[in-house]
């Protein structure tokens, strides 16, 4: 059996990675890489205390962010291309994996409960939208599977490497990491950032969340970016 610990380092909490026995001294550390846990103990914020008003949650993108103009695989297998299909949506993108132990259900349980608590109205139409890198696993219908269980209204999708990469590098990511399965026994590091990219209805990203964003913000958050409110 695998031991996986949690490990978040210092200088980029946007990135996150896994962590296996056997893997720990590799060149991804030292670019800030963070572990992800495999304690499912880790809950969203259930707190019903009120964000501080005015107090954004997101960093400001001054210019804001285009969106990737690439064409995905969608869970049906059927192409997504992402500019039309995110045309005039407020539409929320993560990439991450579904063998993610922590980061990646956390945050996504988080904004599944932040669209349940706005409930209707602007910010409940939030179109989430889970990018699997890790190509080899992150099949159509391992997500549909996975995101199931969260949520069966967040999109998910894959790609050839290629695809995700020019996506991922699109919204300045840094590189997406993957180790080879050496041993063949499907245990490996995936090392992608967790950062948050919302695009508003006109149709750019003016302000981009870390993962651990907390549910409350996301409720306040959510109904003035659907507005076209971003400062």
């Amino acid at each position: 059996m695998t031991t996986e610990r949690s490990l978040h380092l210092p200088g980029d909490p946007g990135w996150s990675r896994r962590r296996f026995l056997g893997v720990a001294a590799t060149g991804l550390a030292a670019v800030g890489l963070g572990a992800c846990s495999l304690d499912r103990a880790s809950t969203p914020d259930e707190s019903k205390e009120e964000a501080p008003s005015g107090a954004w949650a997101g960093e400001l993108q001054d210019p804001p962010l285009e969106r990737p103009d690439v064409t995905f695989t969608d869970m049906d297998g059927e192409p997504f291309p992402f500019l039309e299909k995110t045309e005039g949506k407020l539409s929320v993108l993560f990439f991450g994996y579904t063998n993610c132990p922590d980061v990646c259900p956390v945050f996504l349980t988080t904004f599944a409960r932040a669209i349940e608590a706005i409930g209707t109205g602007p910010g409940s139409e939030a179109q989430l939208l889970f990018v699997g890198v890790d190509v080899q696993r992150d099949t159509p219908d391992q997500l549909k599977t996975f995101l199931s269980r969260i949520n069966p209204t967040f999109i998910g999708l894959t790609g050839s490497e290629e695809v995700i990469a020019e996506a991922n590098s699109a919204v300045f990511n840094p590189p997406i990491e993957i180790e080879e399965d050496t041993d063949g026994d499907g245990v490996y590091l995936v090392g992608h950032s967790s950062k948050v990219f919302p695009f508003t209805a006109d149709g750019v990203g003016h302000r981009i969340y870390p993962s651990d964003v907390r549910q409350q913000q996301l409720v306040r958050d959510l109904p003035l970016l659907s507005e076209g409110t971003y400062r």
